[in-house]
């Protein structure tokens, strides 16, 4: 009987838990933790989708500003001449559309001649898409004036769809308030005549989720001024000498978008990747979805019931079955309990990434919910085991997390400084194709191995980590916590992170049938780091032309065969502090977007440099020649060992191609051509 009754009133515990975390996912109790969610869900697999090559974007840019105030005279609003060239441009190359994410509600303050060649130019090209704008429902549109609204193909609406906290996730499908579509909708029926609206799937909450990419960068943008420059060089007859010449047939068939990217101009939009998204962006990953069929959808009701009432059941049987359990089996019946999340969410994600979304801070909420409930229920019954709970916790959650928060309020706070530290970016050799080959479960339990060694050393010296971008680590020493050794921590980190990975390469390349290696880069300087984001959600997080160089450092180790690399910056801080590693001068090379080169090192373990004493000699002795210009005589010194040192081979590979192509002013430095 008492069994009996025991089960009937775990049964009644659970149906009533149930029933509230039902009755309040039925509200709006969760939409902001669910939001957030599908945000983190949206950012984690940004990365894992390449944009369609049919959409081309060409912004109007600070450089594009400058270069046209210069050279041509242009203040700020440009004539509308400009955008008549730019039409004219993609006329040439028979673009299938072209969207102007900007509203011309106002004639020409250059006269009325200059309104009549943008809509001259439209008309003539006949797929031009023209912004309309309402600021709600009820309100009256922002309008292009007439010429420009009868010349164009369509009116592209740009009113966003957000949702309470003012973050764009979905897009309207269907037209507008007086039937005008939106801009990326207007742009597909310009070329293609109609759209099959049913084939989209909707929201629960109306209009179509949009799957985003990383960043516009991805959609490899042009500038206005590529695209002016192109059209007048055409215009003229003359062959272009600026090197921005762009043939207009490179866009045939592309759907075009034109948006602002300058400062003070710039056209944001809160997403889930980014509180500054450019608002063209939300129109192009829109289209982006559509063309690829990427879409998301929402899990049927009635299995968005059953899974939250089978989490509430989950939790409840977990946390009464310790009811008269040891401390022990409580700490790690509470790391299972997080653990259950955590595998939740992964699963999540990896839903998400196939099209899927699932309901995670409801889930997970009604699983700690009743886990938590029935622990407490437990203890209020058993005194003694209140006490086991209380200890549990005490040794599993660290209290200096709150201390801190409690004496530092601040640090909760949006902002920046500046601080000199040492960044660390790290990347996994051939990530893409190894992934490839692995199921979803394969390549978390593989990532979340790596990610996991690799992590545990970082905190353990000192580290702070950034964030994951995929098999990507991004961190840094020497803030929040000033560390006047950060360089050197960061260097013993490396290096220790390299050794661990050797370690497992064994059980890692079991999983991959090839080697698992990783490229790291090190730089140290100067940088902001601060809460960076909105002030609903933010990051701690560093930023600046440390950071970048950094992350540039890891990149080029492809161009030298290595497989960590730190700048002088580094190895001079790190050696002042007193590390006892080794670094072995490789190259003065100028990144990309740099003008100016850097000197690059590997650092070594003692026995590892000892060992390649020879090597390394003939290797100074060829670098010298390579950098007073004789790359025939440098090409034979490196030659020497080009089989067992992989700098030496790739030296020879890069003198072989000066030699082929002398440079005309060398100056000793290499510029790389590659990120």
């Amino acid at each position: 009987m008492r069994k009996i009754k025991k089960i009937s009133q775990r049964f009644i515990s659970i149906a009533a838990l149930a029933l509230v975390v039902c009755l309040l996912s039925s509200t709006s109790a969760f939409h902001w933790a669910e939001n957030k969610s599908y945000d983190s869900r949206m950012a984690f697999s940004a990365g894992y989708f390449s944009p369609s090559d049919e959409i081309a974007l060409v912004i109007l840019d600070q450089e594009s500003l400058d270069w046209a105030k210069e050279e041509l005279g242009w203040g700020w609003p440009w004539p509308r001449e400009a955008y008549a060239k730019m039409i004219d441009y993609f006329n040439r190359g028979n673009a299938a559309s072209f969207a102007l994410d900007m509203i011309y509600s106002e004639p020409s303050v250059y006269g009325t001649s200059d309104d009549e060649k943008f809509a001259e130019s439209a008309r003539k090209f006949g797929r031009v898409i023209q912004t309309i704008f309402y600021e709600n429902k009820d309100s009256e549109p922002t309008l292009p004036i007439l010429s420009l609204r009868d010349s164009a193909a369509m009116l592209g609406n740009v009113s966003s769809s957000l949702d309470s906290d003012k973050v764009a996730r979905r897009s309207p499908v269907e037209p507008a308030v007086s039937g005008e579509y939106g801009l990326s909708i207007a742009s597909y029926l310009v070329k293609n005549g109609r759209i099959d609206f049913d084939a989209i799937p909707r929201a629960k909450d109306d209009g179509m989720y949009i799957r985003y990419v990383d960043d516009l960068s991805r959609f490899v943008p042009y500038s206005a001024k590529q695209i002016l420059q192109s059209e007048m060089s055409l215009e003229q007859g003359l062959a272009d000498t600026s090197g921005n010449f762009i043939p207009p047939e490179q866009f045939e068939g592309n759907y075009v978008f034109f948006g602002l990217y300058a400062p003070g101009l710039f056209d944001i939009c809160a997403t889930p990747l980014s509180a500054t998204y450019p608002g063209v962006g939300v129109h192009l990953c829109q289209l982006d979805t559509i063309l690829q069929e990427n879409y998301l959808y929402d899990v049927p009701s009635a299995l968005e019931v059953l899974l939250l009432v089978l989490s509430v059941a989950g939790g409840f049987l977990l946390g009464s079955s310790i009811s008269q359990a040891k401390i022990t089996s409580l700490v790690i019946k509470t790391a299972f309990a997080l653990a259950v999340c955590m595998a939740w969410y992964a699963f999540s994600i990896i839903l998400f990434i196939s099209g899927w979304i699932l309901p995670s801070a409801t889930v997970i909420f009604g699983f700690m919910l009743s886990y938590i409930t029935a622990i407490f229920e437990a203890y209020m019954t058993e005194g003694h085991q209140r006490r086991y709970l209380k200890s549990a916790f005490r040794q599993y959650l660290s209290p200096a997390v709150i201390e801190n928060l409690i004496a530092n309020p601040e640090k909760l706070n949006l902002g920046g400084e500046e601080r000199e530290i040492t960044a660390y970016f790290s990347d996994v050799q051939g990530f893409t194709s190894i992934s490839e080959k692995l199921t979803p479960k394969e390549l978390t339990d593989l990532l979340n191995n790596y990610l996991s060694a690799m992590t545990d050393i970082i905190l353990a010296h000192g580290g702070t980590i950034d964030k994951y971008e995929g098999d990507a680590i991004i961190a840094f020493w020497g803030a929040p916590t000033e560390q006047a050794d950060h360089a050197k921590r960061a260097v013993d980190a490396a290096l220790a992170c390299q050794q661990k990975l050797r370690d497992m390469q064994d059980e890692l390349t079991k999983v991959t049938g090839k080697p698992f290696v990783q490229r790291i880069g090190l730089n140290t300087g100067k940088a902001v780091v601060g809460n960076m984001g909105s002030r609903s959600r933010f990051d701690y997080t560093m930023m600046g032309d440390t950071v970048n160089l950094a992350s540039r450092l890891e990149g080029i180790n492809k161009q030298f065969g290595t497989y960590t690399m730190c700048s002088r910056a580094t190895m001079e801080s790190a050696k002042a502090n007193g590390c006892q590693y080794f670094f072995r001068p490789i190259s003065n090379i100028a990144v990309v977007g740099k003008k100016e080169g850097v000197q690059v090192f590997v650092p070594m373990p003692n026995e590892e440099f000892e060992s390649s004493t020879e090597v390394r000699a003939a290797y100074d002795e060829a670098y010298a020649l390579f950098e007073r210009g004789n790359f025939s005589a440098a090409r034979e010194k490196f030659a020497q060992n080009s089989e067992n040192d992989a700098p030496s081979a790739k030296f020879v590979e890069k003198c072989e191609k000066l030699i082929k192509n002398p440079p005309e002013n060398w100056d000793g430095i290499l510029r790389a051509t590659e990120k």
